[in-house]
């Protein structure tokens, strides 16, 4: 569909005190709009043999990058810096159009200029701030957001972006705050509330979680996520029976959910329900072997069974795939000594000692092989270390657990896994 002639004489008289350049590429994009894509390509041609001005290149990179010619707008793009690098636009769309390239280190650097020149500008501080949040510079990105946020509190993405941003450097309060704003100005949408959600287990307040997922799944039963969160907080009040019902409700939805059987296996397991834990660990592995708490996991409940070979066999394929975990070769040098084996037990005890010195499981335990080997002056600097680090043992045990919680904004509940064995 062609747009109406009308319509162009019109955008023709608002724009006849605008360049000549501009006004053509504003036709363009009306036509665009309308369903003309070749006599907007054809306009753009034109445009581009037109004097050049910053607004009317980066207005013409700006359609050839909705049209999805990525070359032509960069080229436009930079054009438009040439005629006037204090034009904050045409900085902060070719930021964008690299950062869509996957040319970060450019993006942010056109971002920031975009601000830089014009930090009034809610887009650039709110595109700055996530663009920041995906490279990791989370202390920046929280700097950006609120910026966004001052300039305009009304936009729920932006609110949610920020409550990502605070969570990943542990201001969880802050976290659960912006979450809730986002909430309220979007009440519909579930993920949202499903974020909300999570945060709110995260924070240990559990009952307020199960409230809000329970609105969310009143309005679609289907949704995993609440069924899930429901069950971390379960958890997180002990109240495993509950948890083991929700993460049932969840599978019986998606059978092939490993994180649904993973999750079944923790309540099955903080009810000493072994044998079953053993079992829905093992089908979370056969459902996606590379977790590798899966596997770190199952070797404690084997090792919990008596089972010393499983529990090795499981370590050992939790280390393959990450290798500095140092639970994980911590529990191996555990089972590695009660199956005989003092050298390997050793030998994964420094390797679990010199990924977190902080724990004093492993050198009490080393402590007690070098006795066992004889050696006397080794065993008593293992125990004295050990005992050094005794007093902040709960401490580093949850802060050790809290290691291997998953991602996502909010970790998996494997803070349930009871503590190793020394």
């Amino acid at each position: 569909m062609k747009t109406p002639a009308l319509v162009l004489l019109l955008c023709a008289a608002a724009f006849a005190t605008v360049d000549r350049q501009s006004q053509l590429a504003s036709e363009a994009e009306l036509r665009m709009r309308g369903g003309d894509s070749q006599g907007a390509l054809l306009l753009l041609v034109q445009a581009s043999g037109e004097t050049s001005t910053a607004p009317g290149e980066d207005h013409i990179g700006f359609i050839y990058a909705s049209a999805g010619r990525q070359n032509e707008a960069l080229s436009h793009f930079q054009k438009s810096i040439k005629t006037n690098p204090a034009y904050a636009p045409a900085h902060y769309h070719l930021g964008v159009a690299y950062w869509l390239a996957k040319d970060h280190v450019s993006g942010l650097s056109e971002l920031e200029t975009a601000v830089r020149l014009d930090p009034k500008a809610f887009d650039y501080h709110y595109r700055l701030g996530s663009a920041y949040l995906d490279t990791g510079s989370n202390e920046k990105a929280i700097e950006q957001l609120k910026e966004a946020v001052a300039l305009n509190p009304s936009q729920p993405e932006v609110w949610q972006q920020l409550a990502l941003s605070e969570q990943r450097v542990n201001d969880l309060a802050a976290a659960v705050d912006a979450a809730a704003k986002a909430v309220a100005l979007n009440p519909k949408d579930h993920d949202l509330r499903n974020a909300y959600a999570q945060l709110l287990v995260a924070t240990r307040q559990p009952d307020r979680a199960i409230a809000e997922s329970q609105a969310v799944l009143a309005e679609n039963q289907w949704d995993l996520v609440a069924r899930s969160t429901i069950g971390h907080a379960y958890l997180k009040l002990g109240e495993y029976t509950k948890a083991e019902k929700a993460y049932r409700d969840l599978l019986d939805i998606d059978p092939n959910s490993t994180a649904g059987h993973y999750d079944l296996g923790i309540a099955l397991k903080m009810q000493d329900q072994l044998e079953a834990a053993q079992k829905e660990f093992q089908k979370a592995i056969d459902l996606d072997s590379t977790l590798p708490e899966s596997h770190y996991t199952l070797g404690i409940t084997d090792w919990q069974l008596g089972d010393f070979p499983g529990t090795i066999a499981q370590m050992k394929a939790a280390i393959a795939i990450r290798p500095n975990y140092a639970e994980a070769h911590y529990m191996l040098g555990i089972a590695m000594k009660q199956s005989g084996d003092l050298d390997g037990a050793i030998s994964e005890l420094k390797a679990s000692i010199k990924l977190d010195p902080s724990t004093p499981g492993p050198f009490n335990t080393l402590g007690q092989i070098l006795r066992m080997k004889g050696d006397k002056a080794g065993s008593e600097q293992a125990f004295a270390q050990g005992s050094k680090l005794k007093a902040d043992k709960d401490k580093q045990l949850a802060n050790s657990l809290d290691q291997g919680m998953r991602g996502g904004i909010m970790p998996k509940p494997l803070d349930a896994a009871k503590p190793v064995p020394q």
